[in-house]
């Protein structure tokens, strides 16, 4: 078991770190700043002061499960750093971390027993969504919360809220934004993948939720060399009946592989828009592609984002993993709550409706573990990307 607290024999630690935040910019202070008029309830919890005579609780533990060894160890100390760094940020000497790894031997079930064991009063984490469900009945059981990074909407239930920017959340987004647009009849390009199943399925209800008309999908073999035959095949449904807008949720080197294919038949971001998810975020080879450039995606707040990531390499020597800006987010809404005059972890202060603001966004869970974001919608361009519709700041209206 690995234990980091603030406070204590940790103020040696806290002192080194401090001492390298006090270069940052001002602006690095908590994510959380005071809420807004009642008539426009903001995303936001307040900056709680200790009350004369209220009860406060003097040590408040945050279980953190992350795979600190095997395949994954790198990426699980990388959203340690994010996790230490959010609470040497926000935090203060009533919070400690309690850490367990999730990739022993012993699993995570394991892993989330040994932190109730030591009095966890809510537990951030797993990373994957085979491990949220195999520790699901162990902490609900328990009444304990938990926020998991997957974005696998399926792992969420009561108690367990997965924190992972999901597809439908991607998909969603960027299909109101192009309905908006005035386009209506939509077509997909995607892999015969878990993936690309998910994408579909959230391609169509959100189709349909837009009043659009769903006109063409092709589906390829993600492990072909090839993908000539089924641009060609959606090229001359194009022509035989024209869409407006098509989706394709690949990215790496499969999108680089597919993007040249798309011009060449006449079905480039110059001829019909060309919809992405958050597989393109944060790949720079996507401004080299004259097959993607004027193509859109959706996306968490860039500027947010790039903020949060300079302060991390700053401190860390290293570019964060796009998952270390949830775990930062899990870790400054735990440290919000727990500075309440009563520190409160239940369901209500959760589920709170108007949300929560963090590096990644706007954000809310609702009672049923899954999480709504406000995304903004990012333009490719040459030399990387533009906004072209910033992330709604808050839960007040419906994106349209």
């Amino acid at each position: 078991m690995m234990q980091a607290a603030i406070g204590g024999g940790a103020q040696l630690a806290k002192r080194w770190l401090g001492a390298l935040l006090l270069t940052l910019a001002a602006g690095c202070a908590s994510n959380v700043p005071p809420p807004s008029a009642p008539s426009q309830p903001a995303p936001t919890q307040p900056q709680y002061e200790t009350l004369p005579g209220a009860p406060v609780e003097t040590n408040i533990k945050i279980g953190l499960l992350l795979p600190l060894s095997g395949q994954q160890a790198g990426l699980g100390r990388a959203l340690l750093q994010s996790a230490e760094m959010g609470l040497f940020e926000v935090g203060d000497d009533k919070f400690t971390l309690l850490v367990e790894d999730t990739a022993t031997a012993a699993g995570a079930e394991t892993a989330a027993r040994k932190l109730l064991a030591q009095g966890a009063q809510i537990l951030l984490g797993p990373v994957f969504s085979t491990d949220t469900r195999k520790i699901a009945p162990i902490v609900t059981g328990a009444h304990i919360p938990v926020l998991a990074f997957t974005n696998d909407r399926s792992a969420a239930q009561p108690g367990v809220y997965v924190m992972g920017v999901t597809p439908q959340d991607e998909v969603q987004r960027i299909v109101q934004y192009a309905a908006s647009q005035g386009m209506q009849r939509f077509a997909i390009l995607a892999p015969t993948s878990a993936y690309g199943n998910i994408v579909e399925q959230a391609f169509r209800n959100s189709v349909q939720g837009s009043n659009g008309i769903f006109a063409e999908q092709a589906r390829y073999d993600p492990n072909s060399p090839d993908y000539t035959g089924v641009v060609e095949q959606l090229a001359t449904a194009y022509q035989n009946n024209p869409f407006d807008a098509l989706m394709l949720p690949e990215g790496g080197a499969k999108l680089r592989q597919l993007a040249p294919l798309l011009p060449a038949f006449q079905i480039g971001p110059q001829t019909v828009p060309i919809l992405g998810t958050g597989l393109w975020a944060n790949d720079p080879t996507l401004a080299q592609e004259t097959g993607l450039a004027g193509s859109w995606y959706a996306a968490t707040d860039p500027d947010k984002w790039k903020t949060f990531a300079e302060r991390y390499a700053g401190i860390y020597g290293q570019a964060p993993d796009q998952r270390a800006g949830l775990v930062y987010d899990a870790i400054t809404l735990i440290v919000a709550l727990g500075k309440a005059p009563v520190p409160d972890y239940s369901e209500t202060a959760l589920t709170n409706v108007s949300g929560f603001n963090g590096v990644t966004g706007v954000f809310r869970l609702n009672i049923d573990g899954t999480v709504e974001r406000r995304l903004a919608i990012l333009e490719v361009v040459p030399g990387g990307y533009v906004v072209r519709d910033p992330a709604p700041g808050t839960f007040a209206a419906a994106i349209n």
